[in-house]
């Protein structure tokens, strides 16, 4: 068994949840300017084919240093029981895909280094769900890192389906 942030379960993840997290971490490293940066935000979010988005969402520290959803995906807003464009991070359903994605925020912050994660979250409906997640540290024109993409898909476990 594996054991991934206090779970103790292999998980199998669909292809497609793979080729988001490939494609995302593939568009971040060809943006950034060299090993030890980070991919800046601007050509990021220009670059991020637009169909991408609804699997998505931008994390940003907030004034008061708490972190805030500035913007989420369709998708994961709805399989999260998001309803606000804008929300704080301590205010999601701490069970959600949109919480489990961003999880690693911390690591992420502290490292400015991607995380890769994956393991189970509830959907909308309250059932089992199965994710992989990808979180991207994006940079300001400095280089300073600013914001983060998380990048999730998820499916339902079979016997809650």
């Amino acid at each position: 068994m594996v054991e991934r942030q206090g779970l103790e379960q292999r998980t199998k993840i669909i292809a497609g949840d793979r080729r988001l997290t490939i494609y995302l971490m593939g568009l971040w490293q060809g943006l950034r300017l060299d090993t030890g940066a980070c991919a800046p935000a601007k050509e990021f979010f220009t670059t991020l084919p637009e169909n991408l988005w609804t699997d998505c969402c931008v994390v940003e520290m907030a004034a008061d240093g708490g972190w805030q959803i500035c913007r989420v995906g369709e998708a994961m807003a709805r399989r999260s029981g998001v309803r606000a464009a804008s929300v704080p991070v301590a205010d999601l359903p701490p069970q959600s895909l949109l919480a489990a994605s961003i999880r690693g925020l911390k690591d992420a912050h502290r490292t400015g280094a991607p995380i890769l994660d994956e393991g189970e979250a509830q959907d909308e409906k309250g059932r089992r769900t199965l994710f992989r997640s990808i979180l991207l540290p994006l940079g300001d024109e400095q280089g300073r890192v600013v914001q983060y993409l998380a990048g999730a898909r998820c499916r339902v476990v079979q016997e809650d389906a």
